[in-house]
């Protein structure tokens, strides 16, 4: 019926097009609106690379060559408005999906539990990977711990950029703002930041 309105709406005046819903509306009892036919790629799951931060922090040395390859490779298993790092599931209509661990991660990159180990805590302590405090709840209802892992939607964002999830926001909110590189002095900012 949305095509057949999609349709129908071309080439119709705006009080043309309100007449026509009220008319199936009084018609069917139904609440109806003219929008256009999904395409295939609406449902495409990204992670968006804010490019501004990601090539500032590669221009001043910020991250390893295994830190950024970690992200890359992290990319697809963050949680969409979260930014959780989440096992991947085969059945995309599962809703639970639990929160990935180091060791998970690990066995999924064909990598040692030690070597994920280091990078994800090298990562937390730069404000780019965070963990989740003691009793968080998600806007989605997710309950997180400690071991509830996130990555800095200022650098990766699994969602539209106006709709970060609160919790992830909490988590962030001080992260990458006035930080140092190594045992320079001086103090640097983030190109962007989304909240």
């Amino acid at each position: 019926m949305a095509e057949l309105l999609g349709q129908a709406g071309v080439g119709l005046s705006g009080e043309q097009q309100k007449m026509l819903l009220e008319i199936l509306h009084k018609t069917t009892g139904e609440n109806y609106f003219i929008g256009k036919k999904k395409k295939k790629s609406d449902g495409v799951k990204f992670v968006q690379i804010i490019t501004d931060n990601m090539n500032y922090l590669n221009k001043i040395g910020y991250f390893t060559s295994s830190e950024q390859s970690f992200l890359l490779q992290v990319a697809s298993y963050l949680e969409f408005k979260t930014n959780v790092i989440v096992e991947k599931k085969e059945n995309d209509e599962e809703i639970e999906v639990n929160a990935a661990t180091p060791s998970y991660l690990a066995e999924q990159f064909g990598k040692t539990r030690e070597s994920v180990s280091k990078t994800m805590n090298s990562l937390l302590k730069k404000g780019v990977l965070g963990v989740a405090e003691a009793g968080m709840t998600t806007e989605d209802g997710r309950a997180c711990t400690s071991r509830t892992w996130f990555v800095n939607p200022n650098i990766l964002c699994c969602s539209p950029k106006d709709g970060v999830d609160k919790a992830t926001q909490h988590i962030f909110k001080r992260s990458l703002r006035n930080f140092k590189v190594g045992n320079d002095s001086k103090k640097h900012k983030l190109p962007i930041y989304l909240f």
